[in-house]
């Protein structure tokens, strides 16, 4: 039995599908059968023909049907499957998750945003992003950018994350530029405020289709890096 992570974001648009895909393809070189699972998706684009995260797993990783539920509105959740008229139950993303895990090591659940992210609006409260972690016992992977509110981002989210008893295993941070005085003071204040060392630091891409995979390649030499991957995917130590 394998073991799912959940992907969450110290906010909205901070990259989550860009790391997802670095963490599928660095395990996968450490030799771990790795898969993705998009359980809310919402925003359906014409241009593409269907929705940007799960077209991006498919067509650039080669990665189908990673998506549980799929709603147009480009909205929170909660929102979209109302304005869709959609039955949507919990149950059916746990089942999902739990299949994944029976024929993969590591399964990589990308969420909708943040942590504290409505998902299914029911009679007298919500079913938050936190519930579906805690159902399906998932260490959190956070994902934060390095610019200004960087610091108040991140404290927040691992605030909410001990406030409910989530496990948030690894930091990574994403749009890191290396000679900002600013993105290097950053990650040293929040490591030390969280008293956490992150597991790694992602650059922009202007071309990412070249620049991803030599991302990738000068990472799998640095031996530190990807011991502190094995660490964070507990699962996977035994098997590189």
């Amino acid at each position: 039995m394998g073991k799912a992570y959940f992907i969450t974001g110290t906010g909205t648009d901070i990259g989550k599908t860009l790391v997802t895909s670095i963490l599928y393809k660095v395990l996968g070189r450490l030799g771990i059968k790795t898969t993705i699972c998009k359980p809310f998706q919402t925003g359906y684009q014409d241009e593409i023909g269907g929705y940007p995260d799960i077209h991006w797993f498919e067509t650039r990783l080669g990665v189908a049907d990673t998506g549980i539920y799929q709603l147009k509105p480009e909205t929170s959740p909660h929102l979209a499957i109302a304005l869709s008229n959609k039955q949507v139950e919990p149950s059916i993303v746990l089942t999902r998750i739990n299949e994944l895990k029976k024929k993969f090591d590591v399964v990589l659940v990308e969420g909708a945003g943040g942590l504290a992210v409505p998902l299914i609006e029911e009679e007298t409260t919500f079913y938050m992003t936190k519930d579906l972690i805690i159902d399906a016992q998932m260490p959190v992977i956070a994902v934060g950018t390095t610019g200004l509110g960087a610091i108040h981002d991140a404290l927040s989210t691992f605030s909410y994350a001990s406030e409910h008893q989530l496990k948030i295993n690894g930091l990574i941070f994403n749009r890191f530029n290396h000679s900002s005085i600013i993105h290097n003071d950053n990650v040293r204040t929040i490591e030390k405020l969280l008293q956490i060392s992150s597991l790694m630091t992602v650059p922009v891409f202007t071309h990412i289709d070249e620049e991803l995979d030599a991302y990738i390649e000068k990472m799998m030499r640095q031996k530190s890096v990807i011991q502190h991957i094995q660490e964070v995917f507990d699962c996977a130590v035994s098997k590189s």
